[in-house]
């Protein structure tokens, strides 16, 4: 059973409390001082604590402060309760942490109702059914059957106090009949529906009609099952179990709005403060009491209310000044207000609606018009709270459902995707399969092509080169210029065939990458170069830090034809220079760069294509150099371009991405 600490000095406080709490299914602790309490709470398991303010061992706002500051009972909820006089120490106990603040004297009923709010419903082990019928035999003998069944039961006799048994006590489930004088069960489920405390609470309808329109109406109503009153109780009892089986706990618990109301009452008049709040109690109300505007505003800044009934005319704050600082806060604006004062005026009374007053009542009426007016007020804005939660429901099931419009849709269109994207891949990989069968075939052609013209090309220089010692001496001289074009062409062709081994063997070999310092490879290049052409004088620059990852052997061959290339272009040009270097702009690049002959950067594109020479015969070559580098660098996943400019030189930069 859950247990209730009640600490409090007064005997006749606990003992009212102790009963109201047992006939409410909890179990009281009552101790009449703080030490009782310090004890009690380290021998139990305390689920709520209603504390008294003055106490004969202590301060009960001081003991809050204790009990916030020990991680035990930080969490612990604390319900207030003392003099409703005192509003320094209701808003001293509610800044220190209290969940609620109850002043005396109090409504037993109210107390049990905040209890159960506090309390989370998670807590009872037993379900809890709410039987609601007004016929008293019948409600109490199906009571008694369910109560049987291992459930724990309570009861109402009518819709209005069965709407305020569900805030307060929040049931598992709820048992209604159908017909009751002042309203109907299917208004009653009707009205649970639509409170955001207790819309998923299961209920049952019965009725005494046989028409099957009865169920109809029923399950419209929002009813979860139906069931006829001379039905065998083990029906409606499996019933009952079928719908508590199927229920799901709301994820967390919003305040009802069927639940107990606060009214927060400002007169500096004592004896009418106290006179209004009596009547307001009888009618079920939570009374705060302030005898200022300044007091109002800071409990109102504390602790929220239902309604608020403010006096004109009072000394220092007044009531219209109240009232607009009220209205003006975000928080409070939606707060029910009324204005009350002794005078009578049309001024008076347009000057309460103009600074947001919703009502206006002379005191002269009496103290039942007033607390009438307060019911209108806290009614109209749960109707208004009502509608509002409605709309919201509404416009949350509109989005939801385009939501899930939109996801289909969603869905649908990646399902279109992906089954176009699988069936590009496919295309893409079948292509991919003839685009590498067409490139192997290529390279075994060109490789065969190149290889088989070097048999009939030996042959031909061979016979060429017979002829010119057999018979040289016996040629005239443009015979032997025949001869010599026949040798230099065969020549030409043994390097075109060369290049062309070179490159399909670029295509086909294995890249194994590691870390290569480009800087010794170019320096060999030259060093060659120079052995080639000891008469050449050219200046040669190289930049340090020209590590690359790379395969070796395949950067040996790009330096060879970009170094080779710039050494040749620079043939006639005076003052020859090459600089081998790398720039870091975002993305590590390599260049080679010459101030010799240059090109014509419209042609720039025709650079890298096999067989593509743009100095026709003033510099010796065979068109396939460039187009091996090209091919060497875009294997290891890097990009080659080409800057120049006629007869001021060029700059080769290629990238080799790690």
């Amino acid at each position: 059973m859950i247990e209730i600490l009640v600490v409090d000095d007064s005997y006749t406080v606990r003992m009212d409390l102790a009963d109201a709490l047992t006939t409410a299914g909890f179990e009281p602790l009552p101790a009449a001082s703080l030490g009782e309490a310090r004890e009690l709470l380290r021998t139990h398991v305390v689920a709520l604590a209603i504390l008294d303010v003055r106490l004969p061992d202590g301060d009960g706002v001081e003991f809050l402060h204790e009990l916030r500051a020990d991680p035990r009972t930080a969490e612990l909820p604390v319900l207030m309760l003392s003099s409703e006089a005192e509003v320094a120490d209701r808003i001293r106990g509610l800044r220190q942490g209290a969940n609620d603040y109850v002043g005396k004297p109090y409504d037993s009923g109210f107390v049990i109702a905040r209890i159960h709010e506090l309390v989370a419903p998670g807590t009872r082990a037993t379900p809890l059914v709410l039987v609601v019928d007004d016929s008293v035999t019948f409600r109490e003998a199906l009571a008694a059957e369910i109560a049987r069944a291992s459930y724990q039961v309570i009861t109402a006799s009518s819709g209005a106090e069965a709407l305020k048994s569900a805030a307060a006590r929040r049931p598992s489930a709820i048992i209604v009949d159908g017909v009751m004088p002042d309203m109907g069960g299917d208004v009653v489920i009707r009205r649970i529906r639509l409170d955001p405390a207790v819309r998923t609470t299961p209920c049952l309808l019965l009725t005494g009609s046989d028409d099957a329109a009865a169920e109809i109406a029923a399950l419209d109503a929002g009813a979860d099952a139906f069931a006829r009153k001379d039905s065998d109780v083990e029906i409606v009892l499996a019933r009952l179990a079928a719908m508590l089986r199927n229920t799901t706990a709301a994820a967390t618990e919003p305040k009802s709005s069927l639940g107990p109301k606060r009214v927060l009452v400002v007169d500096d008049n004592v004896d009418y403060l106290e006179l209004l709040a009596e009547e307001l109690q009888r009618d079920g109300y939570d009374v705060v009491q302030a005898s200022s505007g300044t007091q109002a505003i800071e409990l109102l800044a504390v602790q929220p209310v239902d309604c608020v009934v403010i006096d004109t005319v009072m000394p220092g704050l007044s009531g219209v000044d109240t009232c607009k600082r009220i209205k003006h806060a975000p928080s409070l604006r939606d707060t029910p207000l009324i204005l009350m004062t002794a005078r009578d005026g049309r001024d008076v009374i347009l000057e309460a609606f103009a600074e947001g007053a919703d009502d206006f009542v002379s005191k002269n009426l009496g103290v039942d018009v007033v607390a009438a007016r307060v019911k209108a007020q806290i009614r109209r804005k749960r109707f208004s709270d009502e509608h509002r939660h409605v709309r919201e429901r509404l416009l949350r099931s509109e989005t939801e459902a385009a939501e899930a419009r939109a996801a289909r849709k969603l869905a649908e269109t990646r399902a279109a995707l992906a089954e176009q994207l699988a069936r590009s891949n496919f295309e893409l990989a079948a292509s991919n399969r003839q685009l590498a069968a067409a490139n192997r075939e290529l390279e075994a052609f060109s490789y065969s092509v190149s290889h088989d013209l070097r048999t009939p090309l030996r042959a031909i220089r061979s016979f060429t080169q017979m002829l010119e010692e057999d018979a040289g001496a016996k040629l005239d001289e443009g015979s032997r210029d025949h001869l010599n074009r026949v040798l230099a062409a065969t020549a030409r062709m043994s390097d075109l065939i060369d290049a062309l081994l070179e490159l399909s063997r670029i295509s086909r070999v294995a890249i194994q990458r590691a870390a290569v310092d480009l800087g010794p490879i170019a320096a060999s290049v030259i060093e060659e170069l120079r052995l080639r052409d000891p008469d050449r004088q050219v200046e040669v620059v190289f930049a340090p830090n020209l590590t690359a990852n790379a395969d070796a052997r395949l950067a040996r061959a790009v330096l060879d034809n970009l170094i080779g290339n710039a050494w040749k272009f620079t043939a006639k040009t005076p003052g020859a220079r090459i600089e081998i270097g790398a720039s870091d702009n975002g993305e590590r690049a390599y260049f080679v760069r010459d101030n010799g002959a240059g090109f014509d950067m419209a042609h720039a594109a025709k650079l890298f294509a096999p067989f593509q020479r743009l100095h026709g015969t003033d510099f010796a070559g065979t068109g396939v150099g460039l187009a091996t580098v090209r091919r060497i660098v875009e294997r290891h996943g890097g990009r080659i371009w080409a800057e120049g400019v006629v007869g001021n030189g060029a700059t080769f930069w290629f990238t080799l991405p790690t």
